[in-house]
């Protein structure tokens, strides 16, 4: 048995010189180290960014963001005097003249994560937004063809500001700027949750 062990050993040491071509120096961790791919710097509106979100703060937003009564009356309004409004506790319908009396805050979260994916989160965790974003600077996103101006204030809070064209009147357009007002709630801090 050890003239076996022997045998193992010189024929192990054998083919290690001849692996060599007579070097006994080791690589150095460098040599030896796979390539690493070049890292591109993970964007700061990378993650989940929360705020507790009311009814009234929305019809600010779109007041402050010029869109006339008429627009906010027959776009709006409608919505939230219906029972889909996210603000009013189950079964509670407001009034149509006043379509926030009677409603409560509500926790809303949006999301980005690294690879381009855009969602928001209602206060139950229900996904109710979806799709891709592209960040443009380091100050501008779009999702979809929605622009979105966005400041990060030290590490933890952000705020966000949509882009509506100067003349809006298509449908399709009108649609995307009143989303996107309801998107960033523009003035309005966010919280990073991670």
């Amino acid at each position: 048995m050890k003239r076996g062990i022997v045998v193992l050993i010189v024929f192990a040491s054998a083919t290690a010189a001849c692996g060599s071509n007579g070097s006994t120096s080791t690589p150095t961790a460098a040599e030896t180290a796979a390539p690493s791919p070049t890292e591109t710097p993970v964007s700061p509106l990378v993650g989940e960014w929360k705020r507790v979100t009311t009814c009234n703060e929305l019809l600010r937003a779109y007041r402050q963001s010029g869109f006339e009564e008429s627009v906010i009356e027959e776009n709006i309004l409608p919505g939230l005097a219906g029972p889909d409004n996210p603000w009013l506790p189950a079964g509670e319908l407001a009034d149509p003249k006043h379509p926030c009396e009677g409603t409560v805050p509500r926790e809303h979260s949006h999301f980005f994560t690294e690879l381009g994916v855009f969602g928001s989160l209602d206060h139950k965790g229900q996904q109710v937004d979806d799709g891709s974003y592209e960040i443009i600077d380091d100050r501008t996103f779009q999702i979809g063809n929605t622009t979105f101006h966005y400041k990060i204030i030290g590490e933890d809070e952000i705020m966000f500001e949509p882009v509506i064209p100067d003349d809006c009147s298509t449908k399709r357009c009108l649609g995307a700027a009143l989303w996107s007002v309801s998107v960033a709630y523009a003035g309005e801090t966010w919280e990073r949750v991670n």
